[in-house]
């Protein structure tokens, strides 16, 4: 009777502990609870367990206002962000919370209101006040502004049938803050040569993107050379244009034997390695066409860089 009531109370508290975020008031005081939860306790879940934490993430999505505010979007993309790293580690059993995030598609946020100068006071009516104009209807906000916020570029992420990162730093060591579904439009600038800042529609920075995933990019945008045997504007092209140091190394530790082959993409070579293959063919300007690549066509710099990145692989 004792082991019984034992295991009856600590049902009754895992069980009121999953409940705490659909105790919230708003859907996004939901989504921002329910991502605590899931942070502290998620290790300890049941399959059970991770299918409520799915249809009450469902539900939050699904009641979210059409239009929220800049700290709402924040807090929601902040939230999903999380949660799709727990679940990710539980996928097996998560499967339901990695739909419901995979669904997602974020409103926009409302523009910040701006300061109007005063008005002089209006004069005592002389005539009947003018009826008060019926309320109109409000239409959902355009997928983007007519015009792009100033200074800013237009594009798209690369088509790729998911959601690209976008991460608080140009790294892959920084942490996601949001992601954008794959085929989105955006407004970005070029930070560096593997690196884009993205901003929402209207012009508030929302962190750094992979340039390869942005097309427009100025090191993603498909383009050849004179002689047609070598594509030029890649986000590769510094391979061709100075030697590799060991910082550069550093940089890229993980990436090395990318960059080792995207000196001879960037010369369409048709790589036999299908992970290379794979890469490579998300780019717009590749074209994996010849089986080999001469040495008469490398520059002195591609040549010194491939032989010194293989020492480091």
């Amino acid at each position: 009777m004792l082991l019984f009531a034992t295991i009856f109370f600590t049902a009754s508290c895992f069980f009121k502990k999953g409940l705490k975020a659909a105790q919230k008031s708003t859907p996004v005081e939901k989504i921002e609870a329910l991502s605590n939860e899931m942070s502290s306790d998620c290790d300890k879940w049941e399959k059970e367990t991770w299918d409520d934490a799915a249809d009450l993430l469902e539900n939050a999505l699904g009641n979210l206002p059409d239009k929220m505010t800049s700290d709402e979007v924040t807090i929601v993309n902040s939230a999903l962000s999380s949660m799709n790293v727990y679940a990710e580690r539980h996928r097996r059993k998560a499967t339901g919370v990695l739909d419901a995030i995979a669904k997602y598609a974020p409103g926009e946020a409302e523009p910040a209101a701006q300061p109007t100068a005063a008005q002089p006071a209006a004069k005592p009516a002389t005539t009947q006040p003018a009826a008060t104009p019926a309320p109109q209807p409000v239409a959902k906000p355009a997928a983007k502004p007519a015009a792009a916020p100033a200074g800013l570029l237009s594009g798209s992420v690369i088509r790729e049938g998911g959601y690209t990162n976008v991460r608080k730093g140009p790294g892959t060591n920084y942490a996601v803050v949001t992601k954008i579904k794959d085929g989105s439009p955006i407004y970005y600038t070029n930070y560096n040569n593997n690196w884009c800042i993205v901003y929402d529609n209207y012009g508030n920075m929302m962190g750094y993107m992979h340039a390869s995933k942005v097309v427009g990019s100025a090191y993603s945008a498909p383009a050849r050379s004179s002689s047609g045997y070598v594509a030029d504007g890649t986000i590769f092209d510094w391979l061709a244009t100075r030697y590799v140091t060991e910082s550069d190394i550093a940089a890229h530790r993980g990436e090395l034997r990318i960059l080792r082959n995207a000196i001879y993409a960037r010369h369409y070579r048709k790589f036999k390695d299908a992970s290379l293959r794979n890469y490579f063919n998300q780019f717009q300007w590749y074209a994996g066409n010849r089986d080999e690549i001469p040495a008469s066509e490398l520059n002195k710099y591609e040549k010194y860089n491939i032989q010194f990145i293989q020492k480091y692989e």
